[in-house]
């Protein structure tokens, strides 16, 4: 019975670690996709947008493809995924409407 319950918990665990792992890219295109259907931002924001999330995707493959991610690898990372939602907060904010 205990190594029921130990498993089960380890089990638990882990399923929560993997799907932890990768949510961050779909919430910012969700977030792009939000803020375009909602007329905060205009085509070519959205166009640019997606450009700058496919270069930061194209980036982290790169980063991993040799198995190791170095401290300068994952710098430059983050502060790309920095910028692009830094672009994305001003696109919003930046008194510009989508025309239907």
């Amino acid at each position: 019975m205990k190594k029921l319950i130990l498993l089960a918990t380890v089990l638990t665990l882990f399923i929560t670690a993997v799907t932890a792992q990768d949510r961050g890219a779909g919430f910012r295109e969700q977030r792009t996709q939000r803020s375009f259907q909602s007329g905060q931002i205009t085509r070519g924001e959205k166009s640019r947008l997606k450009r700058d999330e496919s270069r930061y995707k194209t980036e982290r493959r790169r980063a991993g493809r040799d198995g190791r991610v170095t401290s300068a690898e994952r710098r430059r990372l983050n502060k790309m995924r920095h910028n692009n939602r830094r672009d994305l907060y001003r696109a919003r904010h930046n008194n510009r409407r989508r025309v239907i």
